[in-house]
């Protein structure tokens, strides 16, 4: 079955691999980038290559919570709501940036309340068209503790720490998912370390070719049986994620903290 797939930060890296893996499989692709001409290019470029007329772009800003409401609202407007979200997009911040009204550092932002926030408004649109899988781009160094308290605006900012907090929050807000919507077909991944500029800006580079990450990212969407829900994998295997990750009242607590950061209207 040919499904419709979202996958963000689709322009380069990981995604961009896995976004070409899946046209060349016959899936229509919408590629989330931040630069129209890049992504466009991009996508013409697939288009060729794949002979895969049915691949998209769309934009935003993933620091911007108006730009999010907006690529919801393109999808819906185009009749692109996705089977199956993937939720790719992620920075490796050197330095303390604050971004929204909320003055919310941009590693969280970007890797933990953006894909959030996407998820949040889409759930119920594809709950209503029987579209229920998310996959989340976790990593295996996600940290062992996450403090609610000093995640948003750090006192002390440490770029290792705020990463790995990110991706601890990928795994807390897959299992709070799918407690509260089992019928939902949600799970984490680590997609291996791989050679991205990710990799080398926060840890100087080396791992595996792109293919190999992509592997991992397709596995969870596609090859998954759809009782499985919740769960973390690395390597195409489920795995155990950190003790906190399954802590229920941390899961619940960084809920909460994420409702009160998002768009009140949503």
């Amino acid at each position: 079955m040919k499904r419709t797939i979202l996958i963000t930060g689709a322009t380069d890296g990981i995604g961009k691999q896995t976004a070409f893996r899946l046209a060349q499989l016959g899936h229509r692709i919408i590629m989330h980038g931040r630069n129209v001409r890049q992504g466009k290019k991009l996508r013409d470029l697939f288009r060729k290559e794949t002979n895969n007329k049915f691949i998209e772009y769309v934009n935003a800003d993933l620091t911007s919570f108006s730009d999010i409401e907006g690529l919801v609202e393109v999808l819906v407007h185009r009749n692109m709501i996705p089977d199956i979200l993937i939720n790719n997009a992620g920075v490796f911040q050197s330095e303390l940036e604050l971004v929204t009204d909320h003055k919310i550092e941009k590693t969280f932002m970007i890797n933990y309340l953006a894909p959030f926030y996407l998820s949040y408004l889409l759930i119920p649109i594809m709950e209503e068209q029987n579209k229920q899988v998310i996959v989340n781009v976790s990593s295996m160094i996600h940290a062992s503790h996450i403090d609610l308290n000093d995640v948003v605006n750090p006192t002390n900012f440490d770029s290792s720490k705020a990463y790995g907090a990110s991706k601890l929050g990928n795994i807390l807000f897959t299992k709070k998912m799918a407690r509260e919507k089992p019928q939902l077909k949600i799970n984490a991944v680590h997609p291996g370390v791989i050679d991205t500029k990710l990799l080398r800006s926060g840890w100087g580079g080396g791992g595996s070719d792109l293919n190999a990450g992509a592997d991992q990212l397709i596995f969870a969407a596609l090859e998954l049986p759809q009782d499985t829900t919740g769960k973390y994998f690395e390597y195409s295997n489920e795995a155990e994620p950190a003790e906190a990750a399954n802590d229920i009242k941390l899961q619940d607590g960084l809920y909460d903290l994420s409702m009160k950061l998002i768009p009140k209207s949503s």
